[in-house]
Parts: structure tokens; C-alpha cells; sequence
């Protein structure tokens, strides 16, 4: 039986579900829905292009799983960076991202990084995608990540 996840900007009652990969990426996916819900301050990608990525805790940490940086709008990705790999980061990094459009690249300024993509948009995500295109304007918004099982 398929499960998913709902992502819902929180203020603006706008959500989409996507499905979890989980035959393909198993512990990605056990340890995400062993989290969940999740909250948290979604924000624009700087240099990946049409993405939008949500902060975790950090102590939420699973390592690559069949990574990748080729992705298409409607993956959901998740990564964790160390902070000493990447120049500029503060902190360890731990996050989950969407992407929404073709010219999407997950990367920081030195070059692609490599994600996780543990689910998939389904349905119509026209104002969904259109909400977070609008993160580049409006800034930081409150994400919402559940569990559906079906």
C-alpha cells in the first residue's frame, strides 16, 4: 500500500501530497515518517534555482541513499551537509526540498550536491508550485509535513 506525504504552507492552506519512494529509499523514508509531523520555516534556495527547502533538527540525519543531483520539478529531496564540507556554513545542515520548475539543481555556491529523493509530487501542483515560486518575494514561510496513509 502506497503512503505519502502532505507539505502544506501553513498560513496560506495551500498543500500537495506526494508519494514516498519507499521501495527505493527505504532508509531515507523510515527515518523521515519516524519524525513526523514535521514543522518548520520553508525558505527559496539560493543557488539551486526552483527550489524550496525546509530546515530539521539536526539530530535528524540519514546519509546518501542512491544520491543524486538530476532532479525534476515534483521530486522531494532530503539532505544532510556537514558544515565543515560546504564554506559558509554555520551549522550542520539537515533539510527537506522540493523542486518545482526545469531549471532546478540542487547546489551551493562551490558546485551541485547531491540529494536524497524519497517522494514525488502527485496530483495537480499548479498552486502549490505557484506558492513556492512566491517564496523568492515573500520570504520564509510555515511548512507543514505529514504522514497519509491510505
Amino acid at each position: 500500500m502506497a503512503r505519502y506525504i502532505e507539505i502544506r504552507f501553513v498560513d496560506d492552506g495551500i498543500a500537495v501530497r506526494a508519494r514516498l519512494l519507499e521501495a527505493g529509499m527505504p532508509r531515507t523514508c523510515t527515518e523521515l515518517v519516524r519524525h513526523l509531523p514535521l514543522e518548520g520555516t520553508a525558505t527559496h534556495a539560493r543557488y539551486s534555482g526552483s527550489e524550496v527547502a525546509v530546515l530539521l533538527p539536526t539530530h535528524i540525519r540519514v546519509g546518501r541513499e542512491k544520491a543524486t543531483c538530476a532532479t525534476i520539478p515534483g521530486d522531494v529531496a532530503y539532505v544532510w551537509l556537514n558544515r565543515d564540507d560546504h564554506y559558509g556554513l554555520e551549522d550542520d545542515v539537515s533539510e527537506v526540498c522540493w523542486f518545482y520548475d526545469r531549471d532546478s539543481e540542487p547546489r551551493m555556491w562551490e558546485g551541485p550536491i547531491r540529494v536524497n529523493v524519497f517522494a514525488r509530487i502527485e496530483g495537480d501542483p499548479s498552486e502549490f508550485y505557484r506558492a513556492s515560486a512566491g517564496t523568492r518575494i515573500t520570504g520564509a514561510r510555515k511548512v507543514r509535513i505529514t504522514l497519509i496513509e491510505e
